[in-house]
């Protein structure tokens, strides 16, 4: 071999070399991809969701392959259980926000607890799940208006409750009254226009006895506690067909500021197995303040009262535990206390 031609020869094997080791600075040919699991952001564990609910995370980071990572893809994931066995909804290809990126998942959820995760992908290397995220879902509890603003919903499918707890046992179907003396209370900002709304089953046309039950009572408990005579009350009682007052199945009492408006109805629909759907409105309408209340979208009673309904406390209880009067095997879910 001439000297020019072993000289070329060594040059070209010394590059070859050359080109072969690791600098420090960047990885050989076919190393791995390491992506980090996304962090959550929104919504916030436990937090009470109505409408669109957008999902959101922490962008991840890459590390590692050869002649650049790319962008990550975000997968979403929506289910009804922990486990993810029951999938609501899943988005595959989300493309990386900065800093944060984001699907709007929208609102096609059963009330109750929601679980979901995310998950970032780089050509074929998927990273690993995020922590698993829940939150409440109010889907399709509300027969009210555009307006509506939920300011507490509780599915009580879960086994809690966002109120205080008096008596009676969680089911899957919700929270199950075993005694009269029964309650669940939640103590709100006073709501001057607003709504309440909930799902009851086992109600029979006749009560465990022949005393009268309360499916619901609001009072002010800054006045004291006998929500007797409460100047800020209402409530609506279950009458039984036994009793001396056999022409009102059903009363809703009014109370605001001290005047007092009751109003009766024949309503006796009442089948245990199946489950109903109570809202009272309450607030202005125009000039006047209007009060109504539905039964499964069926309007029972309407009227006008004098004075704004303004407790100090407003506080809103499923039963009436102070009369010993909440219907037993009654089973409460999807309460939702809002404005109007």
């Amino acid at each position: 071999m001439h000297q020019r031609q072993l000289l070329i020869w060594l040059a070209a094997a010394s590059l070859s070399v050359a080109g072969c080791s690791d600098n420090g600075n960047s990885p050989p040919p076919g190393a791995s991809i390491t992506i980090t699991a996304p962090g959550l952001v929104s919504p916030g564990n436990g937090s009470q969701q109505t409408g669109q609910v957008t999902l959101t995370v922490s962008n991840v980071t890459v590390s590692g392959g050869s002649g650049g990572t790319g962008t990550p893809t975000y997968t979403f994931q929506v289910a009804s259980d922990a486990g993810f066995a029951n999938m609501i909804a899943q988005a595959t290809s989300i493309p990386q926000g900065a800093g944060q990126t984001s699907w709007a998942a929208g609102s096609d959820f059963g009330s109750g607890q929601v679980f979901w995760r995310a998950r970032a992908s780089v050509g074929t290397t998927q990273g690993p799940f995020s922590a698993t995220g829940n939150f409440q879902f109010q889907g399709g509890a509300s027969t009210g208006g555009p307006t509506d603003t939920v300011l507490l919903f509780d599915p009580l499918t879960n086994g809690s409750s966002l109120g205080d707890v008096g008596g009676g046992e969680f089911t899957d179907e919700g929270w199950k009254v075993i005694a009269s003396s029964n309650f669940i209370v939640y103590d709100m900002q006073t709501i001057d226009s607003g709504f309440l709304e909930f799902d009851v089953s086992g109600l029979d046309i006749r009560n465990p006895t022949r005393d009268p039950r309360h499916l619901f009572f609001m009072w002010d408990p800054s006045l004291g506690s006998n929500m007797t005579s409460n100047r800020f009350r209402v409530s609506l009682q279950k009458l039984d067909g036994r009793s001396s007052i056999n022409d009102r199945w059903l009363r809703l009492r009014f109370i605001t500021q001290g005047r007092q408006i009751d109003v009766g109805s024949t309503f006796r629909g009442w089948i245990p197995e199946q489950t109903y759907r109570i809202r009272l409105e309450w607030g202005p309408e125009g000039e006047v303040l209007v009060c109504r209340l539905f039964i499964d979208d069926r309007e029972i009673f309407f009227f006008q009262y004098p004075k704004p309904y303004i407790p100090q406390i407003h506080r809103i209880e499923l039963g009436a535990a102070g009369r010993a009067e909440t219907p037993e095997n009654a089973v409460y879910s999807n309460v939702a206390i809002g404005t109007r």
